[in-house]
């Protein structure tokens, strides 16, 4: 009865380290990889949700351009994931406008 409670309990641990601690391991590695090899012009996702392009990168942040003539300096561990290229639309202030003119356009339309 006693051997039978030991192989439970080991067993539990197996699958605990299966199912939880090594998946995690393995994120935080990959993370790490990520962020080791950010480089200038690189598209990206910060924890936050905001979208940019990285201009400069040091050892504890970078800055990212989120439009044109806009940048922000985050720290690197701020950086959730890495967008395909071209995911960042350049958005120019005349393009900005017009957006901003038709959706206040479509909004008077509704009403």
């Amino acid at each position: 009865m006693e051997d039978y409670s030991l192989i439970v309990l080991v067993g539990m641990f197996v699958m605990m380290y299966l199912l939880l601690i090594r998946p995690q391991q393995k994120r935080a590695k990959d993370h790490k990889n990520l962020l080791a090899a950010l480089k200038k012009g690189d598209e990206v996702v910060t924890n936050g949700g905001v979208i940019g392009k990285i201009t400069s990168v040091d050892s504890s942040f970078a800055e990212l351009e989120i439009a044109s003539g806009v940048v922000i300096k985050v720290q690197k561990q701020g950086i959730n994931q890495k967008m395909p290229k071209g995911s960042v639309k350049s958005m120019s202030k005349s393009s900005a406008k017009a957006q901003s003119s038709t959706k206040i356009k479509t909004i008077k339309k509704e009403k």
